[in-house]
């Protein structure tokens, strides 16, 4: 690892270094470990830095050791500070609750304290630490850092996304710290989602990220805006700060799902969200926009770009036909309709409707459905005979009018 990052960054320094236990049985089966993710840090006395005129490490560690232990992780903190340790990163899942008391006492020493990923494992937590160390003894600029990972930004930003919807991410300290590592936006932030706008599911159909994304921060740099774009498969998401008017947020997404067409050659459209207070709503808002897709094709909407509150009335009504009361209901009052027409090939069950579409005005559901008077007269009898009841009931026609309306988000 070390000569491939030396060659890629043409430094020329060498570094000495020990094997676990000088080396044999205990080192292999120390190595090991440290392979299959189970080791993940390594510690030293502090006291041995100390004598030998060494100046101490970065200690990172899971917390294994002072697990649910407030009292111990400040002192921890405290000797670290008083032996002038350089920083101390660790996780925070053997903890149920992380004590802000460290994070205070951190900020008061002024004391670097790193929150880790809690799924990460030895070599991606330590192969960055390490590569700013030796960056700084080399006195590498700063901004040749950023050119060296910048071909990994996106990487970056797919996994910390993914992290966020898949609820790896817990801790709000945690999710503060990483999206600010990656120059995510300040929550509270809003969700542009972009999606390609296929007739039928097909998995050869994914976006190029690599054009998408060059394209939506192309548009957000337009609009001055600071934001971060990630592409999974066939959707494209934009996170944007808060503040930015509702309308500049529309001609954005309209621009975005125009850039998509002409890039994928394929209908798109933009959901945009309400506003998240903090990542950690990530996966929430997430489930919201994906029954958006649902609803747009339930309806078989046309319209481009949507704000999520427009939507509102269909996705309570999304939720009520995922009711088993509420389906046995449309059963009861619609299905004896339904098999009617199935084995009449008849178009009743459309008819009435189109008479609930109208709120009962059979004159205008007749003009809707080009029909003469007479012939719906005909086929509002045969649906009363059918399923018992009259039309004019205002009752059992609120009853029909609430199963009618139900039933197309029924999957």
């Amino acid at each position: 690892m070390w000569n491939l990052y030396a060659s890629a960054t043409n430094i020329r320094s060498s570094y000495e270094a020990w094997s676990f236990c000088d080396g044999g049985e205990a080192g292999d089966r120390l190595a090991g470990l440290v392979l299959e993710g189970t080791k993940t840090a390594t510690s030293s006395p502090l006291i041995s830095y100390e004598n030998e005129g060494i100046e101490p490490p970065v200690l990172i560690t899971t917390g294994y050791a002072i697990r649910n232990d407030k009292e111990a992780l400040l002192n921890l903190i405290r000797m670290m500070e008083e032996a002038n340790a350089s920083a101390l990163a660790i996780k925070t899942r053997f903890f149920d609750d992380f004590p802000k008391e460290a994070l205070q006492l951190a900020d008061e020493l002024n004391f670097p304290l790193f929150l880790l990923n809690n799924n990460s494992g030895f070599i991606e937590l330590v192969f960055p630490v390490m590569v700013a160390i030796v960056e700084a003894k080399n006195h590498m600029q700063l901004d040749t850092r950023y050119q060296i990972t910048r071909n990994n930004k996106g990487e970056l930003d797919e996994k910390l996304f993914t992290d966020l919807l898949t609820e790896k991410i817990t801790q709000e300290e945690e999710a503060e710290y990483r999206t600010s590592s990656l120059q995510w936006p300040s929550s509270p932030v809003r969700l542009i989602l972009i999606h390609l706008d296929k007739e039928k599911p097909s998995v050869l159909l994914e976006m190029d990220s690599t054009r998408q994304i060059q394209a939506a921060n192309r548009i957000l740099a337009k609009y001055h805006i600071h934001g971060v774009s990630i592409c999974r498969k066939d959707s494209c998401f934009c996170i944007i700060p808060a503040g930015i008017p509702e309308q500049t947020v529309e001609k954005i997404a309209s621009e975005l799902t125009d850039k998509t067409l002409e890039i994928h050659n394929c209908r798109t459209f933009a959901i945009i969200s309400e506003l998240m207070k903090d990542y950690l709503d990530l996966p929430h808002t997430y489930t919201i926009l994906k029954e958006c897709f649902l609803i747009r094709q339930i309806k078989k909407s046309k319209k481009n770009v949507y704000f999520l509150r427009d939507l509102q009335f269909d996705r309570i009504m999304l939720h009520l036909a995922g009711q088993e009361e509420s389906r046995d209901f449309i059963q009861k009052k619609l299905g004896i309709l339904e098999q009617y027409d199935r084995t009449h090939e008849s178009h009743l069950m459309e008819t009435l409707e189109m008479l609930v579409q109208k709120n009962g005005s059979r004159k205008q559901a007749a003009e809707a459905l080009f029909l003469h008077r007479n012939t719906m007269a005909h086929r509002l009898n045969k649906i009363e005979e059918i399923l018992d009841l009259s039309l004019d009931d205002a009752e059992q026609f609120t009853q029909l009018h609430f199963a009618c309306s139900v039933r197309p988000y029924i999957q």
